[in-house]
């Protein structure tokens, strides 16, 4: 399905929320950078945005981060590298794209500063599995930042935005990709444990804290986790508010 909807894929990604993912990609990007990461693993990278993204925030402070971006749909790889290539030589020398399965990372332990995934943690298969792997691969005291979409609960947007997102999104989708992809979405969300309920087993994957943050009225959300250093209490718990 990921293969398929790649040509596509930026393109519907800005439009159905109205550019508003560049927002929420520059937020999550500026959370990650403001630990000064030197070695940033993006999984579930689909077609780059969210490493480009990181690579600019760490520019804008001046920062030397190295990001690998990975995923296991091949031509969302091939889009993804060939972004990086088309980027200034100081920027693409630092960023690399490759194919890889997130719930068996083709790394060692405590590889990288950070693991970032944007909209596709709810597509792994094994859930807990998969932040499992992605805390092991990060080193004691570094971060796991997963931004996702989620369910507004506001009583007047919600009702708005599920008639949009089930009705609307899948038909514009259809229409610009050719394929029924899209219906999944809405779906794919209302089905993924957001909110406190992943912010357990984000804690239960990182044992050190964890927080989110809502954004855009609930339809994405932060989550941001601690990966405990060796001898650390895991009682820590689960915490709101800014990441």
């Amino acid at each position: 399905m990921f293969d398929r909807i790649s040509p596509t894929y930026d393109l519907l990604n800005h439009l159905l929320s109205f550019n508003v993912d560049r927002y929420w990609r520059r937020v999550t990007a500026e959370v990650v950078v403001a630990h000064q990461p030197e070695r940033v693993l993006d999984v579930c990278c689909g077609t780059g945005d969210l490493a480009l993204a990181l690579r600019r925030a760490a520019m804008r402070k001046g920062l030397n981060l190295k990001c690998i971006a990975t995923d296991f749909a091949p031509a969302m790889v091939c889009r993804a590298a060939q972004k990086f290539a088309a980027t200034d030589q100081s920027a693409a020398g630092s960023l690399k794209a490759a194919i890889a399965d997130t719930l068996q990372l083709p790394f060692r332990d405590n590889t990288f500063d950070a693991v970032t995934v944007a909209f596709g943690i709810r597509n792994v298969a094994d859930l807990d599995a998969g932040l499992r792997e992605l805390a092991r691969v990060v080193r004691p005291g570094g971060m796991v930042a997963i931004l996702e979409f989620s369910q507004p609960r506001s009583r007047v947007f919600a009702p708005l935005y599920r008639f949009y997102s089930f009705r609307v999104m899948p038909w514009v989708g259809k229409l610009i990709s050719g394929t029924r992809a899209y219906a999944y979405l809405p779906a794919s969300v209302d089905a993924f444990p957001s909110g406190e309920e992943f912010l357990k087993r984000l804690h239960a994957a990182c044992h050190g804290v964890v927080c989110l943050r809502e954004l855009t009225f609930g339809i994405a959300t932060l989550y941001c986790g601690t990966v405990a250093k060796p001898g650390a209490s895991s009682d820590a718990q689960p915490a709101t508010g800014g990441a």
